[in-house]
């Protein structure tokens, strides 16, 4: 890889930015000074230092956030703010949303720049499993959770794969599916005539967001990617 790209991408500047590093000096490649932008690194085995730090150079990026309200899963919208223009490091690695949240939804959500995983893990095939808490406008009828457990008929020409859901309290209920059609949780709720005034992601995979406080996000581990490259 040229030098130049290698650290545009690893620095998250621009190319002539890091052309004028470059000129100054100021990366070496294995302890030497090098000059030339053209100059071919080698990420496997060449240690590239800009102002003494070590530079890693990472062909896919992983992140968790707690999605808030207010913000669509899309890279570009002409109305509303997009999740991914919401930190610097989404759109300095180019990231997308794995599936779709809707605005008003809270929750896990994972954004990557590796479109086959994403392929992968959004495809009901592959039984991903998604866990929503709803909050309900009305109590949550205990033949509820027989419906859901068939599969639901949400327009006149899909109906659901099976999901679970677990009455949590009056108004509350915790669904579980493997899919994620549009507005999927709150149209097998309307279709008997309950109102979903509240919905949260609590678990995406194996990736939840207990420890993120809503608009707060994080690098996936390593083990993380890993169990999710192998689900």
């Amino acid at each position: 890889m040229r030098l130049d790209r290698f650290l545009s991408k690893t620095l998250g500047e621009s190319r002539s930015t890091v052309k004028k590093y470059i000129r100054n000096k100021k990366v070496t490649i294995n302890g030497v000074a090098v000059t030339s932008e053209s100059f071919q690194v080698d990420t496997n085995s060449d240690e590239v230092v800009f102002n003494r730090e070590v530079l890693h150079y990472e062909e896919f990026h992983y992140y968790l956030i707690n999605k808030p309200a207010g913000y669509v899963c899309a890279n570009e919208d002409n109305v509303h703010p997009t999740i991914v223009s919401f930190a610097p490091e989404f759109m300095m690695h180019n990231l997308h949303t794995v599936g779709r949240l809707d605005k008003d939804t809270t929750g896990a959500l994972l954004l990557t720049n590796n479109g086959k995983l994403t392929h992968r893990l959004i495809s009901p095939k592959k039984g991903v499993e998604k866990i929503y808490l709803a909050t309900t406008d009305v109590p949550i009828p205990n033949e509820l959770v027989a419906h859901f457990a068939c599969g639901i008929k949400i327009t006149d020409h899909f109906k659901t794969l099976p999901a679970t859901l677990e009455i949590v309290s009056l108004n509350v209920g915790r669904v579980t599916v493997v899919e994620g059609k549009f507005h999927q949780i709150k149209r097998m709720f309307q279709a008997f005539d309950l109102q979903v005034v509240n919905l949260h992601r609590e678990q995406f995979a194996m990736l939840r967001v207990d420890d993120l406080a809503v608009g707060e996000y994080r690098k996936l581990s390593p083990e993380e990617v890993n169990l999710l490259i192998k689900d």
